[in-house]
């Protein structure tokens, strides 16, 4: 059985989120794991684009490591 919790939240966020869930046809625990999971995958892209590109010298770095080690299909 699914463990079940109680979250106090004020009147009208409460009464957003069952007009939302009502609107998406879905339950309201449904809809708060679909905006939280919504919200990860936003956050994950975030970091993604504020983390630091890769320069030249390390991107032919590992070009050259590849192709050291890359099978060049000759037996």
């Amino acid at each position: 059985m699914t463990m079940m919790s109680t979250v106090k939240m004020p009147t009208p966020v409460r009464d957003r989120l069952r007009d939302q869930a009502k609107k998406e046809h879905v339950a309201q625990a449904a809809l708060v794991e679909k905006m939280l999971l919504e919200r990860e995958e936003a956050q994950f892209w975030a970091q993604m684009a504020a983390a630091a590109a890769p320069t030249e010298a390390e991107l032919d770095d590992v070009d050259a490591a590849f192709l050291a080690t890359a099978d060049d299909g000759v037996s």
